[in-house]
């Protein structure tokens, strides 16, 4: 067990990693893949836990993967909101843009039913401003998903670096077992 050791610290590092990848639009293609950039920063924080633990790697349990997983996950949630915030006040939805350039003079226009195109520009028309709601619900829904797969990122963590974790130094029982 951690117990007292500043299992936080650990969780915001693996939390800014998943905020990176909630908060960015590039890095964001990484959630993509079943959330794999929240998973890597559960899985980091475990990481890290265990590296600064050193010789006392062994104190790491399950339960404290369990802990790390999701609380770096809800400080992914919370540091990928602002990042997405910022982005979206800085340069506008790079995302929605990237994906209208590639439609409209791409080659896979002429592979895509017109009917899906119609409705594509359709949505993307209807796309307001940013604002306040969509920065709510995005927080929301982050704060949902992000502990989850975080915590998953966390025992994948446990389960690979656990055969780095070293056993405990066997305690003597009595000072003649001792030898000088």
């Amino acid at each position: 067990m951690l117990g007292s050791r500043p299992i936080l610290r650990y969780a915001l590092l693996g939390g800014a990693i998943s905020g990176a990848t909630i908060g960015l639009p590039v890095l964001g293609f990484l959630n993509c893949a079943c959330c794999a950039g929240v998973m890597l920063g559960g899985f980091l924080a475990v990481f890290f836990a265990v590296k600064d633990l050193g010789d006392e790697a062994y104190q790491v349990s399950r339960t404290d993967a369990l802990q790390l997983g999701v609380f770096s996950g809800l400080a992914g949630a919370v540091i990928g909101t602002i990042l997405y915030g910022l982005v979206m006040l800085v340069a506008g939805d790079v995302v929605h843009e990237i994906l209208l350039s590639i439609l409209r003079e791409g080659d896979i226009r002429s592979a895509l039913p017109p009917e899906f195109l119609e409705a594509f520009d359709d949505a993307m028309e209807g796309q307001g401003d940013f604002s306040l709601i969509d920065l709510i619900g995005h927080l929301f829904i982050w704060l949902f998903l992000a502990p989850l797969f975080g915590l998953v990122g966390g025992l994948i963590g446990y389960s690979l670096l656990r055969n780095k974790m070293n056993e405990p130094p066997p305690s003597l029982s009595s000072p003649s077992e001792m030898t000088p």
